[in-house]
């Protein structure tokens, strides 16, 4: 029977995952890790009385229990748990009643383990694949004072102005296709008037906010760290920093944010129920800070290395101190 006292949910291909795990080896912590690609878990036994736990996590290599006696902390860094359930055939499994029962089944088990753990322990990042509304996520900056371009949902251009520059960019997640040898995404772009298609789907359209640079801000419960990144130095990047150019990449450096901008975040994370996360700004020529988006499993690593700091390390003690 394990009994740990910090509990780890992610994914094996979380670039961070096996860095944090590291760091919390080096100090001695006692910690366990549920890897979502290949553990599969089940409510081994609860006590509704007593609070008590027992989670079972098996997978090809092995199986084991974990008591919920001692935990103080959990670090959702990615992903969403899967439940056991019973064999059930091929032509069965996707019958519609059966289909409707699996999907129920999980379901009440991952919202009520989210009930559970947030009740009774400390947790750090979001629950079941960290996913967030980005539209909403909008509205909610805006009242807490932050700027955003002006933002439409849009299934035409017709109340558009073609002398103005928009934006489009994807409403949920972004769109990804691998093949056997090459990667496909969807990434911001630049509207194109000159598409006369009547209609097309609801889409996501904002105000292209010329910018000086755009800043990437880490969040880590109480810790905030920046880099400037210099997009605008490629052709390519203009609109989307994502799109890299390997042969002349652009410059990203240090940033510091302002306090007013910093208790703008806060207020954010908390409207959100956010404890983590990386958020998007954009700075303009004139002095201005855009809020475009946040993405509460966002990458980190590459922010730390610009800014001299381990935030792996940094993550790791935090988690120890909760």
């Amino acid at each position: 029977m394990k009994k740990p006292e910090i509990l780890i949910i992610s994914s094996e291909k979380d670039l961070n995952f096996k860095p944090i795990t590291e760091w919390l080896s080096f100090y001695d912590a006692n910690y366990f890790c549920i890897n979502i690609d290949r553990d599969v878990i089940s409510i081994f036994d609860y006590n509704m009385q007593s609070k008590n736990m027992i989670l079972k996590v098996t997978n090809d290599f092995e199986s084991c229990k974990i008591s919920f006696e001692f935990i103080k902390t959990i670090f959702i860094r990615n992903g969403s748990l899967k439940f056991k359930i019973n064999s059930i055939s091929e032509s069965l499994r996707f019958k519609k009643g059966i289909s409707d029962y699996i999907f129920f089944y999980d379901k009440t088990l991952d919202s009520f383990l989210e009930y559970y753990f947030s009740q009774n322990f400390n947790v750090v990042g979001l629950w079941s694949n960290a996913y967030i509304n980005k539209l909403i996520v909008l509205e909610e900056a805006v009242k807490v004072g932050l700027n955003i371009p002006k933002t439409y949902l849009k299934t035409n251009l017709d109340t558009l102005s073609s002398q103005q520059s928009y934006i489009s960019k994807t409403i949920a997640l972004p769109l990804v296709i691998e093949s056997d040898s090459k990667r496909f995404m969807t990434y911001t772009g630049k509207v194109d008037f000159s598409n006369n298609r009547k209609s097309f789907m609801t889409s996501l359209i904002q105000t292209e906010i010329k910018k000086l640079f755009e800043i990437r801000v880490f969040v880590f419960l109480k810790k905030m760290y920046a880099m400037a990144i210099f997009s605008q130095m490629n052709e390519e990047s203009v609109v989307d920093y994502r799109v890299y150019n390997q042969e002349t990449p652009y410059l990203d450096e240090p940033f510091i944010i302002p306090n007013e901008l910093k208790i703008k975040i806060f207020d954010l994370m908390e409207r959100l129920k956010l404890n983590t996360g990386s958020f998007d700004f954009i700075y303009t020529k004139t002095g201005e800070y855009y809020f475009l988006e946040v993405n509460p499993i966002g990458q980190f690593g590459y922010l730390g290395n610009v800014c001299g700091i381990d935030l792996d390390k940094v993550i790791a003690e935090e988690i120890i101190k909760l």
